[in-house]
Formats: C-alpha cells, sequence, structure tokens
C-alpha cells in the first residue's frame, strides 16, 4: 500500500514525511518511496510535511530580556518567555518573541501594579502631603 500511495504522490509530483520531525531526503519516484531522514540538532518539523529542510530552532536572547522555557527538540520549536523584570510585547503562538524592561516608578509615584510577564509596572501619582521614592507599593505621609 506504501508503495501504492507513493506511486500516486510520483504522479502529482508531491512528496510526503509522515513523520513529525522528519524532512524528505529524497522524493518518490515510479519505482521507490519517498526517503525521509530525521531532522537534524537545532532544527525541526512540527508537522508532518512535504519540505526538503528542517525549519532552525528560534532562539531566547538573554539580550533581548528573554529566556528558555521549553528546549527546541526535532519535533517542537523552542519556547521563549520573557526574564524576570520584562514583560513580553509580542506573544506569537505559545513563545514570546520579544520583551521590553518594565518601566520603572519616578519619585512622587508609587508602584500601584507590579509588572508581570505579560503586563508593564503601572504607576500612579502620590496626593498631596505623601511621598514615594517610586520603588514601593505606597506613598508615606510627609512629617511634620
Amino acid at each position: 500500500d506504501l508503495l501504492k500511495f507513493s506511486f500516486i504522490y510520483y504522479f502529482t509530483k508531491i512528496s510526503f514525511c509522515f513523520s513529525t520531525g522528519s524532512r524528505v531526503q529524497r522524493d518518490c519516484t515510479e519505482f521507490t518511496t519517498t526517503s525521509c531522514v530525521p531532522c537534524t540538532e537545532g532544527t525541526h518539523n512540527e508537522k508532518s510535511n512535504g519540505l526538503k529542510h528542517c525549519k532552525p530552532c528560534s532562539s531566547c536572547y538573554s539580550g533581548s530580556g528573554l529566556k528558555v522555557k521549553l528546549e527546541c527538540t526535532l519535533t517542537s520549536d523552542s519556547v521563549c518567555e520573557p526574564q524576570d523584570g520584562f514583560f513580553c510585547l509580542d506573544w506569537s503562538s505559545k513563545s514570546c518573541g520579544a520583551a521590553q524592561k518594565h518601566s520603572s516608578c519616578k519619585g512622587g509615584q508609587y508602584i500601584s501594579q507590579r509588572g508581570t510577564a505579560s503586563t508593564d509596572t503601572e504607576c500612579s501619582d502620590c496626593s498631596t502631603g505623601t511621598f514615594s521614592d517610586g520603588t514601593g507599593t505606597s506613598c508615606q505621609p510627609h512629617t511634620q
């Protein structure tokens, strides 16, 4: 049946690898089936396909505020997440593509909402008669 299937694909000019984590090494002919080989380290293919090359694994650049959440395997790409103190600007699929450092509050402001992996820090102004250096979650009253 596999030879019959390859024969059909040969005449439609399509070769296909049914195993994830692999690529087409040699197209089928009227006499042979498609030859597939596993992806090499640093590459992956998440779905069965007819690609002749595996896709390169994504990098989680620490200089861009990213870290590896899940390592790349032959069958799945790397998953990146923001480092502590950063939030994600671009969630594409399950992975963070770009991160930014959380904002810092200025003197006279307090942290009204701490930043998370997906949101920036929110700052609010201190009310009259109170102060903050911008690092706390509340303002302190001025002493008389």
